[in-house]
């Protein structure tokens, strides 16, 4: 892939895990462009300015939605400078967190639709999981350029 601070970021990746980051990226990159417009939208949406419950619903998911995004973007670049699978895993409960959590209740803010509520509290746990499991950085931390048996 190339280099960072003169530090190797292309260290034996597998192709698994070029995917997954180019997946990741791709992820932020979409997720940036819809938070932005779904703000836009919200602005103008009747079914939420006629409606304080909806409104505040719609405002949980943003700022859930941007909290994490926002994290979500810090850890992948922070793959640039040390390698861990803690990094992955905490992604990954990240992206499912977003899925889960902000997207159900943009759905029910803007629709009224509760079909999927069942899996908010599941995209809730998934982001503590995914703060948690940054944990596993204070253990198995090592920096790109070393070799790392994972």
């Amino acid at each position: 892939m190339g280099k960072f601070n003169n530090i190797n970021i292309d260290n034996n990746m597998s192709k698994h895990s070029v995917f997954l980051n180019k997946f990741i990226w791709l992820f932020i990159a979409i997720n940036g462009a819809v938070f932005v417009g779904l703000s836009a939208y919200a602005s103008h949406a009747p079914e939420l300015n006629n409606s304080p419950y909806l409104l505040s619903v719609y405002q949980k998911a943003s700022l859930q939605h941007i909290l994490h995004l926002v994290v979500l973007l810090t850890l992948a670049v922070g793959q640039f400078i040390v390698v861990s699978r803690w990094l992955m895993v905490s992604m990954t409960f990240f992206i499912t967190g977003i899925i889960l959590f902000s997207y159900t209740l943009y759905l029910f803010s803007f629709t009224g639709v509760k079909i999927a509520a069942f899996l908010t509290p599941i995209g809730g746990v998934c982001f503590i999981l995914g703060w948690l499991s940054l944990a596993g950085l204070a253990w198995h931390v090592k920096r790109s350029g070393e070799h790392i048996n994972e």
